[in-house]
């Protein structure tokens, strides 16, 4: 394989110096503001098209080609960057990621990477002595399920550490939620509280007894009477996200589930000169951040006032299910350790067909989460009901995370133009999948989990989202799992269904070219093509020309937007 990779990186590469009708500068052009030099640039045009050096003037790309015509675009105050083999790419963009959310969670007790029960209650013991002058309520995030059987942890865990404050865990999955036996006497849950509308209280088998853990909606139970979210929090939260963005060569996002203080939020580190992204913002429908009805209607109307240069409000949010987990996934078949239980669709079917229809119809772009092939299929039927009724249009809608899709649908996502989009980062065997999804679904849809193959060879978009702070937002990460289907810490041992691996080049679209299309970007990034704005990003290998489970390990040097430098190692000068 990577003799081939070799090869092909060696006629591409001819191929490009010989082609110069797409570069061509006279040498008396105006010297460029930046030039790179010497690298192995892949620009992701439609022909794959492969060059030496790039040259970059008042923020967009002015020239592609070999090193000699581009030395013609310097003068004396060009910047020259000297890649030294380096791979130059367009940008990454990140098509299903929680910047402002996450980056407010990682800021305050966050347990993320914690491997153990113990050194969770650790870190809840550590938060608890560092608030301890403010008293009141303990909020973290990011517990592993994983750790817990079932994924299901008991209150009395957290009492043994915290037996006198309110304490309230979002778990990893960002639909599970732990709190302590005061949290729920401060909401009011006991035995005799009943299951709120899509959502699971887990109980006691024997006594009824709350357990602690909140499926779904049931955690809004407790939400609702947490300390107040402020402006500042969420600007420090959105700066903390946008900064770990750009580290990771990401200079685009969709943020995946936005209401107004979010938007607001934009809006301001946009004024600021500080959005270092672009940012399409999905407006969440119908759950937690807005309600719907009067609210939604008047949020809706209004959006454009936070529109900007880097920010596009043209999108919606709908949850179709929940999770596995829980059983809040929308299953065609039962879960297996149940009663026949089958998971819940958010929405009827008819209602969700209108809501889809009418949000096409205005031009919209509506953004799907879809675990269960249930929710999958439900997904596709509105997206085909909107199409019978407003025809063909370019809105570009999109489906994440797709755990399950049945066989009979793979096909769909191309005949109707829908895309994919994945998060390569969970498709590995670790114990989420073996030890909490497969007692509820068995072996063979376990086997089909993430299908990521299928979808690409059945002709369908295949786009890249990380659900950033569920899971790293490093792309990097993200692709080699997608190339190798098993996990790169190496804890996890074998390989989840090593037939839906894909390629580089498909990875590399789906985080460039895919990503700029599916947020109505690609006009004006996603390539490396004259014209399209400089955003970049410098790896220290090429990817071609390693093996593909190196690929997280390799090093962003440098990424740009509109040609201006929002992160660089001291490595790159």
């Amino acid at each position: 394989m990577r003799r081939l990779s070799a090869l092909f990186i060696l006629g591409t590469a001819l191929l490009a110096a010989c082609d110069t009708s797409r570069t061509a500068p006279a040498h008396d052009a105006v010297p460029a503001d930046l030039v790179f030099i010497g690298g192995a640039v892949y620009t992701m045009d439609a022909e794959r098209s492969w060059a030496q050096a790039v040259a970059v003037d008042a923020g967009k790309i002015a020239a592609v080609g070999t090193n000699a015509e581009i030395e013609a675009w310097i003068g004396p105050d060009t910047g020259i960057v000297e890649l030294s083999g380096a791979m130059l790419l367009p940008g990454f963009h990140d098509s299903h990621t929680h910047p402002l959310d996450g980056g407010r969670q990682a800021l305050n007790c966050s347990f993320v990477d914690l491997d153990s029960v113990e050194a969770i209650l650790d870190k809840v013991r550590s938060c608890a002595l560092e608030s301890e002058e403010t008293g009141g309520w303990l909020v973290g995030s990011l517990w592993n399920i994983s750790l817990f059987p079932g994924g299901n942890p008991h209150k009395e865990l957290l009492d043994a550490v915290v037996p006198d404050r309110p304490v309230f865990l979002i778990g990893s999955d960002g639909h599970s939620s732990w709190a302590n036996s005061r949290a729920l006497e401060v909401a009011g849950i006991d035995r005799g509280t009943p299951d709120p509308p899509l959502g699971v209280i887990e109980r006691d088998a024997s006594t009824g007894e709350p357990t602690g853990t909140l499926r779904e909606s049931a955690g809004e139970l407790v939400r609702r009477h947490l300390p107040e979210i402020t402006a500042q929090d969420r600007l420090e939260g959105l700066r903390y996200g946008v900064r770990m963005a750009n580290a990771f060569g990401i200079t685009s996002v969709l943020d995946a589930a936005v209401g107004e203080p979010d938007m607001i939020t934009y809006k301001a580190l946009e004024d600021s000169g500080e959005l270092s992204v672009r940012s399409v913002l999905a407006m969440e429908w119908g759950t937690n951040f807005l309600a719907g009805g009067t609210d939604f209607e008047r949020v809706l109307a209004n959006r454009t006032q936070y529109d900007g240069p880097r920010i596009d409000t043209r999108a919606i949010k709908l949850f179709i299910d929940g999770v596995l987990e829980g059983h809040t996934a929308a299953l065609l078949d039962p879960y297996l350790d149940s009663a026949g239980a089958r998971g819940t669709l958010n929405f009827p079917q008819e209602t969700l067909d209108q809501l889809v229809t009418r949000f096409d119809a205005e031009g919209l772009q509506v953004h799907m989460h879809a675990i269960g092939d249930a929710a999958v299929r439900a997904g596709l039927d509105a997206f085909e009901a909107a199409r019978d009724a407003n025809g063909p249009r370019d809105n570009r809608h999109h489906i994440s995370h797709l755990q399950l899709i049945h066989p009979d649908d793979v096909p769909r996502f191309a005949e109707l133009g829908v895309g994919a989009t994945f998060q390569p980062l969970w498709a590995i065997p670790d114990a989420f999948i073996m030890d909490i999804n497969l007692p509820e679904v068995g072996p063979e849809r376990v086997n089909r989990m993430y299908p990521i193959g299928s979808v690409q060879r059945a002709g369908g978009l295949i786009i890249g989202g990380s659900d950033w702070d569920v899971s790293s937002m490093n792309p990097l990460l993200a692709i080699q799992v997608a190339l190798t289907r098993s996990d790169p810490s190496g804890v996890a041992q074998g390989v989840l269904n090593a037939a839906e691996r894909v390629d580089l080049d498909t990875m590399l679209a789906a985080y460039t070219i895919n990503g700029a299309y599916t947020m109505r970007h690609d006009a004006l990034t996603g390539s490396i093509e004259i014209g399209k704005a400089a955003d970049l990003v410098v790896l220290e290998h090429n990817l071609f020309e390693i093996p593909a489970d190196e690929i997280g390990d390799v090093r962003v040097l440098r990424t740009l937007i509109d040609g201006n430098t929002v992160y660089q190692r001291d490595s790159l000068q």
